[in-house]
This record gives C-alpha cells, sequence and structure tokens, in this order.
C-alpha cells in the first residue's frame, strides 16, 4: 500500500505537521493522544509519502521549536502550488481565532 502525505495543524499555534501515513485519519487520532491542542487534517495527498523529505527540506527555514516534523504556520506560504491548492484555507487561516 501507497503511503500518503499529510499536513495537519493545531488549532492554538497554527503549527503544521508534515508527515507520511498509510492512514493519516488514524495517524491524526495519535497525535491527538499525546497533544494538549486540538489537532486538524489540512489535506491527504494520496500515495505522495515519498515527497515528504523534498518537502521538508524546502521548508527547513520554518521548522518549528518543538521538535519532529512541525513547521511555523508562516510556512504555508511557500508551500508549492500542488500542496497549496489542496488545502481548505477558510479552514487552516482560523487557528487564531481559538
Amino acid at each position: 500500500m501507497n503511503k500518503h502525505l499529510y499536513i495537519i495543524q493545531s488549532d492554538v499555534t497554527g503549527a503544521i505537521k508534515i508527515g507520511v501515513s498509510k492512514n493519516p485519519q488514524k495517524r491524526l487520532l495519535q497525535l491527538q493522544t499525546g497533544s494538549p491542542y486540538k489537532l486538524k487534517l489540512l489535506t491527504v495527498l494520496k500515495g505522495k509519502g515519498t515527497l515528504e523529505r523534498s518537502l521538508h527540506d524546502y521548508l527547513k527555514p520554518y521548522k518549528y521549536a518543538c521538535k519532529g516534523e512541525w513547521f511555523d504556520f508562516e510556512c504555508t506560504g511557500s508551500l508549492p502550488e500542488w500542496v497549496s491548492e489542496t488545502i481548505d484555507w477558510d479552514i487552516a487561516n482560523v487557528w487564531w481565532e481559538n
């Protein structure tokens, strides 16, 4: 089974996590267990898991202070168009209202 590229966002910090999973919805639940903030799945790019490393490298200047695969919300303006167009920005751009 192909792995999928996913982007998850914290509703408090706006930070996004870019990762890979065969089941992104299940991964969201796993991450939620360890997070004090509500997390939401912004997008799943089916079968694009092999692009994770290059996307991490591309967004390295926005690496969030936390460990792992988290990036500051500011990186969303630098996401490649093929990723950006899959995100519902009406949902992603409201994190600071919480």
